[in-house]
């Protein structure tokens, strides 16, 4: 029978664990070769080229040292929003004169794709990691 973890030594590990596993850079790169599927995936199912040149890894180490996320990028201006237009749909759309532009339905492509994946990136990002720890103990 396995003996419980108490609190105190829950905290020891974590203290210990942000020791090994680096901020910036070296833990950004190991959770975006985690997240590549996920990336490769969306830009599959990107319902037009231009959302598809828009989608990738988000990354601002300085602020969120160990964290990424995926994603529709703004480095290309407001094109981006076609992206949520599509997973969500429109209002009916008018021009200033009224004239009658249409609306667009959902097709959902990014949600559905993200929860087919879920588990993968999860054991992904757990793998690399456990490699980067793993290297770190090694030197």
């Amino acid at each position: 029978m396995s003996k419980a973890i108490s609190d105190r030594e829950l905290r020891d590990l974590f203290r210990k664990l942000n020791r090994l596993v680096p901020r910036g850079k070296e833990i950004i790169h190991t959770l975006e070769i985690a997240a590549a599927p996920l990336v490769n995936e969306l830009k599959l199912r990107a319902p037009m080229k231009i959302i598809r040149d828009d989608i990738g890894v988000i990354s601002k180490p300085l602020k969120y040292p160990r964290s990424i996320m995926v994603g529709l990028r703004y480095e290309k201006g407001a094109r981006t929003n076609l992206g949520y237009a599509f997973e969500y749909g429109t209002v009916d759309r008018y021009t200033k004169r009224g004239q009658y532009r249409g609306k667009l339905e959902p097709t959902p492509w990014f949600r559905p794709t993200v929860d087919r994946l879920h588990g993968q990136i999860v054991t992904n990002m757990k793998n690399e990691v456990a490699k980067l720890v793993q290297n770190k103990l090694k030197k």
